[in-house]
């Protein structure tokens, strides 16, 4: 039997993924420590997780937790990238069905990595984490671009279809790729490099 902890934000999407792979009769759903990390969540050999609380509370020092799938709205290569540099075994989309949530359970309790087919290209950058200045992809442009413009994260999630979730997630990125500590100095940056005009 394998262990799965479910720790999305989403307590609607928490519950049905509960109780849905808690009918699985390979998998047992156990409930995260009262205060306790996601990512290290007690008694879990697999943890589902959102993007942003992964790489902002995955194990530190190497810690050993329970493997990590993490969901996203959009699995592209970015985000996938970004997801298994940080230590993630497996990405999927809010939208995956429990047969294939329960498969990717399974397969990555077995050590395998798991990503959407159409990330798949991902998987190659797992070992060599983007250099300082990096491109951009056309997401991350736009992203920067308005962060050029002053608007906050939810503005921007606003203008481009996203969650403010996902918008977190393309800055952290960006801030990553472009070596910078505050979105003020990825915006210098992206201007010196020509990634954005104002």
């Amino acid at each position: 039997m394998i262990r799965v902890a479910v720790a999305v934000r989403s307590r609607s999407v928490r519950a049905a993924l509960e109780r849905r792979l808690g009918q699985r009769p390979s998998l047992i759903v156990v409930p995260l420590p009262v205060g306790g990390s996601a990512p290290r969540a007690a008694e879990a050999d697999v943890v589902l997780v959102d993007l942003v609380d992964w790489s902002r509370e995955r194990a530190p020092g190497g810690e050993v937790g329970p493997a990590a799938i993490v969901l996203v709205e959009a699995p592209d290569d970015a985000l996938v990238a970004a997801a298994l540099g940080d230590g993630a075994s497996g990405v999927l989309p809010y939208g995956a069905g429990v047969a294939e949530v329960s498969a990717a359970i399974e397969a990555v309790a077995a050590g395998l990595v798991v990503v959407p087919a159409s990330a798949r290209s991902a998987i190659a950058s797992r070992s060599s984490p983007p250099e300082p200045g990096a491109s951009l992809t056309e997401r991350e442009r736009e992203v920067l671009a308005l962060l050029a413009a002053g608007l906050p994260n939810r503005a921007i999630g606003g203008r481009l279809g996203i969650s403010e979730h996902t918008v977190k997630t393309y800055v952290a990125a960006i801030l990553d790729k472009l070596d910078a500590a505050t979105r003020a100095e990825a915006v210098a940056i992206g201007l010196r490099r020509g990634l954005i005009m104002l």
